[in-house]
């Protein structure tokens, strides 16, 4: 899908170095998926080993804003188990978002773009077997080891509207990982993204996250509801091809955006939805979360009057709660998350609309 006003790809700069180019095959990411049951905290594939080495490498040479060292996290003590982290240069050294009035607004070439940044910011150029190159890109403002931002065809300049090619991207990633720590975040527009060019986060963490053992009801052959989650959501698992993973995820971000509904996608490695907690199986698990619209983040930022925490894709879908304020970080309990969280979610009415929805197209 390209957008209204792209009227060409974007060249880099003559004489910029090339980034390291990561290719694999659809026979690559279904031995990753076969092998789904193998994936620990400590093992590393030959994807991580290249992106960690190139990260590692980009924060030797100071591309990054801030280092992590200071970043610290604890448990919110209750039923959910959040996590806050406390990480304070995340928001005052981030770029500054965009206006958004539309979950659908077309790619812009004269605001901020991923084709601007700088050449050392290009950690990788991934590329399945036959197909066209994607960047993976340091986030220059970190919220955990080794996040980085997924463009898809960056040159193609694709507006912030997820898509079915994209989503198996970021499946085709998830599965080549041998790490089970290894998560992907991705925010609609009106869902906090601040940036309308397609990208998705993806970033190593060591803490156990809700979003990995909560259960779902089956609501269709493919999707799950959401049960025990703090708000209502969908839910995927990686037990296909992710080419059919992803046409099942991209049939309700669909609706959604059909809908002009904003809408949080997470991926991470967990239970399956339909065997308990204890089990030892192990798949890539995707929870979309429907919502309600956030606006007016960049007047936000402007007037430096940064609430502690934004419900965008990190705390609605994984539990994980990025705070600014110190004093914040050390009381924050699961009432006020669940106050924050609760305020960006669905009515019960609008949800069951759009289940009936889901039903409608995926069955």
């Amino acid at each position: 899908m390209n957008s209204p006003l792209a009227t060409g790809p974007l060249s880099p700069s003559a004489g910029d170095p090339q980034p390291v180019v990561f290719t694999y095959s659809k026979r690559d990411v279904e031995k990753a998926v076969n092998s789904a049951t193998g994936w620990t905290k400590e093992c590393y594939s030959e994807f991580d080993t290249l992106l960690c080495s190139q990260w590692d490498r980009a924060v030797a040479d100071g591309v990054f804003r801030y280092s992590l060292d200071e970043v610290v996290t604890r448990l919110v003590p209750g039923r959910y188990g959040f996590i806050a982290q406390r990480n304070p240069k995340r928001f005052s050294h981030r770029r500054k978002p965009d206006e958004v009035k539309s979950i659908c607004q077309p790619f812009n070439r004269e605001l901020f773009n991923f084709n601007k940044v700088k050449r050392s910011e290009i950690l990788l150029e991934l590329k399945r077997e036959g197909g066209v190159g994607h960047w993976l890109l340091v986030n220059v403002s970190p919220i955990d080891y080794g996040h980085v931002l997924l463009v898809p065809q960056p040159q193609d300049c694709l507006p912030q509207i997820m898509t079915q090619d994209s989503i198996q991207l970021c499946l085709d990633v998830m599965a080549m990982s041998g790490h089970s720590g290894l998560i992907m975040v991705a925010n609609s527009l009106l869902a906090y993204a601040s940036v309308n060019h397609l990208h998705y986060h993806f970033m190593y963490t060591a803490q156990p996250l809700l979003a990995a053992t909560v259960t779902g009801r089956p609501l269709t052959r493919s999707c799950f509801e959401l049960v025990d989650h703090p708000i209502p959501g969908f839910g995927f698992q990686l037990d296909t091809p992710t080419y059919t993973c992803a046409e099942n995820i991209f049939k309700v971000v669909s609706i959604l955006i059909d809908a002009n509904i904003p809408h949080n996608l997470v991926m991470l490695r967990g239970v399956p939805f339909n065997q308990g907690s204890s089990t030892a199986d192990c798949v890539v698990r995707a929870l979309l979360i429907p919502r309600k619209p956030a606006y007016g983040l960049k007047s936000i930022y402007d007037s430096g009057q940064v609430p502690p925490f934004f419900a965008a894709a990190c705390e609605l879908g994984l539990g994980f709660i990025p705070v600014v304020d110190q004093s914040k970080y050390e009381s924050l309990s699961e009432e006020d998350v669940l106050q924050v969280l609760n305020m960006s979610s669905l009515t019960v009415e609008d949800f069951d609309s759009v289940k009936t929805s889901v039903c409608t197209v995926s069955n």
